[in-house]
C-alpha cells in the first residue's frame, strides 16, 4: 500500500510540471493579447521587455525580442496594430476597444482624466490614469502617441 501511494505520488510529481506549463496564466495571455503577440511564445520577462522596447520605439529591441521568440510579427507590424494571434483580435484590436460604444467603466475613467473614452483601449486609460496620478509626463506622451490622440500631455495633467 505504501508503495503504490509513493509511486503515485512520484508519477504526479514527474506529470505535474508538463500540466503547470500547457496553460498559459490569464495575466500573461492578457498582456501578451494587448501587445497583439501569442502569449505562448513568450515568458512573462520577454512581455515586459517587448513592451518597454515598443513603449521606448526601440525597433531593433523589439525586433530581437520577437524573432527569439519565434514570432511571425515585427516592430513595425505590431505599432501599425496588427496582431500575431487570431485568438486575441476581441482584446486588442483597436477597432473593437475604441468603438464608439464604450463601458461604462472606460467612461468613467476616461471623465476623471477629461479624455474621449473612444479613443483609448481601457489598458491605454488605465496607464494614463495612473500616469496622471503620478504626474509621469513622458509616459501620458507615450500613450497617447501610441493611441494616435494629438494632445499635449501637460493638458492631461
Amino acid at each position: 500500500m505504501k508503495r503504490s501511494i509513493t509511486l503515485s505520488a512520484l508519477a504526479l510529481a514527474i506529470a505535474l510540471p508538463t500540466f503547470a506549463g500547457a496553460q498559459t496564466a490569464p495575466g500573461t495571455a492578457q498582456y501578451a493579447a494587448n501587445l497583439g503577440v501569442n502569449a505562448e511564445q513568450f515568458t512573462l520577462s520577454e512581455l515586459v521587455a517587448l513592451d518597454k522596447a515598443l513603449e521606448d520605439n526601440n525597433r531593433t529591441g523589439a525586433n530581437f525580442i520577437l524573432s527569439q521568440a519565434g514570432s511571425d510579427v515585427n516592430y513595425d507590424q505590431l505599432q501599425a496594430g496588427q496582431i500575431s494571434d487570431p485568438n486575441a483580435a476581441p482584446l486588442v484590436t483597436r477597432a473593437s476597444s475604441t468603438s464608439s460604444t464604450s463601458t461604462a467603466g472606460k467612461s468613467q475613467i476616461a471623465a476623471t482624466i477629461g479624455v474621449d473614452p473612444a479613443d483609448f483601449t481601457l489598458n491605454e486609460l488605465v496607464g494614463l490614469k495612473s500616469a496622471v496620478d503620478t504626474n509621469d509626463e513622458q509616459k501620458i506622451r507615450a500613450i497617447l502617441t501610441k493611441a494616435g490622440v494629438e494632445r499635449n500631455a501637460l493638458s492631461i495633467m
